[in-house]
């Protein structure tokens, strides 16, 4: 026997079911592409922020690299500065160290008491040194003989006590040049001090030293009251 074939249009109520069904199907599928290109768009606006980030971080990093190489180059100077700097630093040194040291100090000293007025002029000589680097000052004629050729500083100071009756005053020389004469008049006070310095440009064997002048008088004991002093200060 020949089975019968129901057409579903012959129930209405399965027609019915049928057409739900499919409009079911129909709905799901635009509900699944809708999500899907949600989560694409969502992809793809992460993507483009990571994007963002990135070129944000390469530029951060571009600017970081070109500090670095300027502070590398800033070192690079620096350091070449410094060693210019300690080179110089080392020749001044050796040139400290090669140049002629000279230097003297000396007074008149004991006895004490005054010395003078004396007719003529007359060198003095400080016989108590107390220092005399490069041996260039004569204890014994009271001269300054430059060893080398310098700018050189000279001082020479002088006190006197008691006497109001003589001018007070020294005359400084080079050679036979009369340079400065430092004095005080004697009607001035018992009591008189006096002192100078000079900066003088010396060759090498040019003499220096100072003279009473005539009628003049000084005055010294252990305190070195008259003294006579000088260093070189640069060669030349």
């Amino acid at each position: 026997m020949t089975p019968k074939v129901v057409s579903v249009k012959s129930f209405p109520f399965l027609e019915f079911v049928q057409d739900s069904v499919g409009e079911t199907e129909d709905l799901s599928s635009s509900f699944i592409q809708l999500d899907i290109a949600g989560e694409l768009k969502s992809l793809k606006d992460l993507v483009n922020q990571q994007a963002a980030a990135i070129a944000e971080l390469k530029n951060e990093n571009a600017a970081l690299k070109k500090e670095v190489d300027n502070l590398k180059n800033e070192s690079a100077v620096q350091a070449s500065e410094l060693s210019t700097v300690k080179r110089e630093l080392e020749d001044v040194k050796n040139e400290s160290t090669g140049k002629q040291k000279v230097a003297f100090s000396a007074g008149l000293g004991l006895p004490a008491g005054q010395r003078g007025p004396f007719n003529v002029d007359t060198t003095l000589i400080y016989k108590q040194v107390l220092t005399n680097v490069g041996g260039a000052y004569n204890p014994y004629t009271g001269i300054f003989t430059a060893p080398v050729r310098g700018v050189y500083y000279i001082r020479f100071t002088s006190g006197i006590y008691g006497n109001k009756s003589n001018n007070i005053g020294l005359n400084l020389y080079k050679n036979e040049q009369h340079l400065m004469h430092l004095g005080e008049l004697g009607a001035d006070g018992a009591t008189k001090h006096i002192s100078s310095g000079v900066t003088l440009e010396l060759a090498a064997g040019d003499v220096v030293y100072t003279r009473l002048p005539a009628n003049y008088v000084v005055w010294d004991n252990s305190a070195l009251r008259t003294s006579f002093s000088g260093f070189l200060i640069f060669p030349m």
